[in-house]
């Protein structure tokens, strides 16, 4: 199988990574039983994976789209194929930050909405590699995905932030 990546090298700074083409399949099982590993160590929620040749390729997939400026992907199969897991170890394999909503009791279209402010807070005023993840079950207001076609369209959300908070983010992203 023909797999490119550039996370063969455990801990190293992004701009260290070289991006190779990965021929020793055993060496890259360990590596990512490693990255397993230190994520299971770093988060609450404890995830077992194995590593099949087809969830090799995915997380090698979604490792490279996360690491591109703007990137995005849309995931599509049946249900529990390890689609999330498997973007959260991308995520934590490339040092980014992996956020999702939390569905509670009476969620709504302005939950939502602080939801996104935070996301915004983190990716942009912060300067957080974000990867917002997101699914079909989530949707509980059918606006949900107007703002996610705008998020992937220009960036940008319209009134998401009141005058006053928006003058402060402003603030706090130029230049000094």
């Amino acid at each position: 199988p023909i797999i490119f990546g550039d996370f063969m090298k455990v801990g190293a700074e992004p701009k260290d990574r070289l991006y190779e083409d990965i021929k020793e399949m055993p060496k890259l099982q360990k590596i990512l039983n490693d990255y397993l590993d230190d994520y299971n160590m770093s988060c609450p929620k404890e995830m077992k994976l194995v590593f099949f040749l087809d969830a090799i390729q995915h997380i090698s997939r979604i490792a490279r789209m996360v690491r591109q400026p703007r990137g995005n992907a849309l995931l599509v199969g049946v249900g529990g194929t390890g689609k999330q897991s498997l973007t959260r170890l991308a995520c934590h394999m490339s040092g980014y930050k992996c956020i999702q909503i939390e569905l509670t009791r009476g969620y709504n279209y302005d939950s939502f909405h602080e939801d996104l402010k935070l996301l915004y807070q983190s990716a942009g005023v912060e300067g957080n590699n974000t990867v917002f993840l997101f699914t079909d079950t989530q949707i509980v207001v059918e606006e949900f995905l107007e703002d996610i076609n705008n998020i992937l369209n220009s960036g940008e959300i319209s009134n998401l932030f009141p005058a006053e908070e928006f003058e402060a983010i402003i603030n706090a992203v130029r230049p000094k």
